[in-house]
C-alpha cells in the first residue's frame, strides 16, 4: 500500500474541513475541484509564476520526477554533494510529512525555502 504522507497540500485541506482529507484521493469519491475551470485556471497562473521564479535563479536544477521516493533520493543526493545549490521542486520527507517546496536555496548549513 502507498503511504499517504501529510503534505502541504492535504494540511491545507485539512484545516479546510477535516472530512475533506478522509475522502481526498479515495477513487470512489468525485472531487469537484478537480472539474473547476476557474480553479483550473488558477492553478495554471500559479505554474507560470513558478516558471517565472526559474528565472529569478537561473543556476537551479530541476528535481522533475513525480515520483516521491525518486524525487527526494535525487534532492538528498543534491544537498549532500554541494555545499551551495538552489533546487526547483525538491522533495523533503520527515516521518509522515512530505513536501514539494518551490525553491530551495541552500548555502552551507543555511537553508532557504520559497514559495511563489
Amino acid at each position: 500500500m502507498k503511504p499517504r504522507y501529510l503534505t502541504k497540500s492535504r494540511f491545507k485541506l485539512a484545516v479546510e474541513c477535516p472530512t475533506k482529507l478522509f475522502y481526498t484521493s479515495k477513487k470512489n469519491y468525485r472531487d469537484l475541484k478537480q472539474e473547476d475551470s476557474f480553479l483550473q485556471g488558477l492553478a495554471d497562473g500559479g505554474f507560470q509564476v513558478g516558471e517565472f521564479a526559474k528565472y529569478l535563479f537561473p543556476n537551479g536544477i530541476l528535481i522533475d520526477s513525480k515520483d516521491n521516493a525518486e524525487a527526494e533520493a535525487e534532492t538528498l543526493a543534491y544537498l549532500a554533494k554541494n555545499d551551495e545549490v538552489i533546487l526547483f521542486e525538491p522533495a523533503i520527507r520527515f516521518n509522515d510529512l512530505f513536501i514539494r517546496v518551490d525553491v530551495l536555496i541552500k548555502r552551507q548549513n543555511s537553508f532557504e525555502l520559497i514559495e511563489v
